[in-house]
């Protein structure tokens, strides 16, 4: 009995040892976050941190939550989870003690907002202006119509091949004075 009596005492001091402190804090960075932007959320101990127990973390996003060993072997506070959130919105992320397999569970609970916001709205594709060819230079501004005309400077050759000229449009070449371009297409005589 006097054996018995013994190792109890000695196994409650090791789990109140064990036990000193608790979860303290939950920190979320960045904080405004992206849809999509990995945030690294940190459990932080409150006094002396517990070194076995485990925890449980609520991500508030219908993800599944993730449990988390406290000791020697698998991790010590603070913990550092990353987490990517899929939609704008504000979560409250959560952190309490549970008990996983021989870990007894952590004391104390804490919690933080996150507000995720809608990523930036997608960047709309320039749209190209005309395309000169090498050695000549954009006369003047490109129409309403997308017409335009090209300059050729010194030592410029003609274009091997006639520009892309966009619908309503035609190619024209002026070699006597070097220039092409894209011009409003003329009606078509009958």
């Amino acid at each position: 009995m006097k054996y018995k009596l013994s190792f109890v005492l000695t196994l409650a001091s090791t789990l109140a040892f064990a036990q000193q402190g608790s979860i303290g804090a939950v920190k979320a960075d960045p904080n405004p976050a992206r849809a999509g932007q990995e945030v690294k959320i940190t459990i932080a101990a409150e006094g002396e941190a517990p070194s076995f127990c485990g925890m449980v973390v609520h991500f508030d996003d219908g993800s599944e939550s993730r449990n988390v060993k406290i000791d020697s072997n698998e991790a010590k506070f603070p913990v550092t989870i990353a987490k990517t959130y899929a939609k704008a919105g504000t979560y409250s992320i959560k952190a309490e003690g549970r008990k996983i397999t021989s870990h007894f569970p952590c004391m104390g609970t804490a919690t933080a907002k996150l507000v995720v916001e809608a990523p930036p709205a997608a960047a709309q594709p320039a749209v190209a202006g005309p395309a000169c060819p090498e050695g000549y230079k954009l006369i003047g501004k490109t129409g309403k119509a997308g017409d335009f005309s090209c300059k050729g400077g010194k030592g410029a050759t003609a274009p091997e091949k006639a520009l892309a000229c966009a619908d309503g449009l035609e190619y024209f070449a002026n070699e006597k004075v070097k220039q092409v371009g894209c011009r409003k297409a003329k009606p078509k005589k009958k």
